[in-house]
């Protein structure tokens, strides 16, 4: 009987770090290309298992289109200083990010840079980068917004 706890009990840890595996998987992001999008939040989704920040992005047509945004969870935001009121809505920000494969508009975030000009990391992995891109990301952020 004790071989057969051990057996269910290995079978759940393999079965369970293969659903956890699948769950973080960032394959729905295109992570070769780095895209930059400014706009209005409209809501902050701060949820399990990963927070969405939704916003307002104006097209080279003019027109307001509804984009949508991957996060982390939020015990990652929070160790980051990253609160469900971080983001509220007619915020105005601009944010590096991985665009979805799909061709929807969205992605997941990398580097968001506030209002006042800091900038945070909301990402979990999918397109953040380490503090070298982010330096390199900052200067590419402050450059669309300068010559836009």
């Amino acid at each position: 009987m004790h071989k057969h706890k051990i057996l269910i009990a290995a079978a759940v840890v393999v079965l369970g770090a293969g659903i956890a595996q699948a769950h973080h998987s960032f394959t729905q992001f295109d992570r070769e290309n780095k895209m930059i999008a400014s706009g209005t939040v409209v809501r902050w989704d701060f949820n399990n298992p990963h927070s969405w920040l939704h916003m307002n992005v104006v097209g080279d047509d003019g027109a307001e289109v509804l984009w949508s945004f991957e996060g982390s969870a939020p015990t990652s935001l929070i160790q980051r200083g990253i609160t469900g009121r971080t983001f509220q809505p007619g915020d105005s920000l601009t944010l590096m990010y991985c665009p979805m494969r799909d061709g929807r508009p969205g992605g997941h975030m990398g580097l968001v840079k506030l209002e006042d000009g800091s900038f945070i990391v909301p990402a979990d992995g999918g397109c953040s980068g380490n503090d070298e891109m982010h330096e390199l990301w900052k200067g590419r952020i402050d450059e669309a917004l300068n010559s836009g």
